[in-house]
């Protein structure tokens, strides 16, 4: 659906899955997905290794009585040709050209002031008691953890698969500096700032590491309203995001906030693909609210 959005100044794409038979359905649950672009998880060529899509999945899953009736929200977060992220965050200095899909760059209000309230009032009967769940792919999976500490206590459960997570600071326990991914990638000038003038300090607002560290006592115990479950791919070299879920489960874990996997790694041959986050998918919603919860 087009969502007119006063924050960013645009109608911005989002897609809804609604489960089959919704009307005669008192109940349903309700799952936000975040990758970047609002096709993604519909979209079967995002690369060579699936052979369905995540909502092909997850439609299977209620049809076979595995999980209940869910409602899927996938909001667009990049620009339209999906080459800008916005990481769902207020943009420092979005794109000029009024094609780019990015308006104002305000994808934080968009996302939490105006989507969020408009979803929860427009099913407002199906949702009185329903379980509310996010659940994020590589920047997606920062997203999902941005929206589960920044609104601390509104998610029932988090998810991220292989997630860019951030680290408090941003200094890479690793290499005990800069974080060079955060700090200094090109792709992030339009939502961070350029890189030459990219200061630590104001991630801060944005950094879900920071967030759960530095949470004041209300806010210490909303974020335990909320289980996590972060996996990853079994590895990709010292810039992996292996080490960054580690590191942010230890962050939930030290906070005394509850984690639902017992390891990171969601399989020995597990790879940055949406093959393997369509499998994490599955294993978080049958965890969730289906027949393994």
């Amino acid at each position: 659906m087009p969502f007119r959005s006063k924050a960013l100044g645009i109608s911005k794409p989002v897609f809804v899955y609604e489960p089959p038979g919704l009307r005669k359905h008192e109940q349903i649950h309700l799952l936000y997905l975040f990758r970047g672009h609002e096709r993604e998880f519909v979209n079967l060529d995002e690369d060579t290794s699936r052979t369905v899509t995540s909502v092909q999945d997850i439609d299977g899953l209620i049809k076979s009585g595995q999980i209940p009736p869910v409602l899927v929200i996938m909001p667009g977060l990049n620009s339209t040709d999906n080459t800008i992220p916005s990481l769902g965050i207020n943009m420092v200095q979005p794109s000029a050209d009024s094609r780019s899909g990015l308006g104002t760059g305000m994808f934080w209000n968009f996302l939490t002031l105006e989507l969020t309230p408009y979803i929860e009032a427009r099913y407002q009967s199906k949702l009185r008691n329903a379980k509310r769940l996010a659940a994020g792919f590589s920047l997606g999976g920062y997203t999902s953890s941005l929206l589960a500490t920044a609104m601390p206590g509104y998610l029932d459960h988090a998810g991220m698969y292989d997630g860019l997570f951030m680290y408090d600071s941003q200094i890479d326990t690793r290499t005990n500096s800069l974080d060079k991914v955060w700090c200094k990638a090109s792709i992030f000038n339009e939502a961070l700032g350029l890189a030459v003038s990219r200061k630590p300090e104001n991630l801060t607002p944005w950094n879900p590491a920071e967030l759960v560290m530095n949470a004041d006592p209300v806010n210490s115990q909303l974020l335990k309203k909320t289980m996590y479950w972060v996996r990853s791919a079994s590895g990709d070299g010292v810039e992996g995001n292996r080490d960054r879920s580690r590191y942010f489960v230890d962050i939930l874990k030290n906070a005394g906030i509850v984690t639902g996997f017992n390891r990171v790694p969601l399989h020995p041959e597990a790879k940055h693909t949406w093959h393997w986050n369509d499998r994490f998918l599955k294993l978080f919603l049958l965890n969730t609210i289906g027949e393994l919860a």
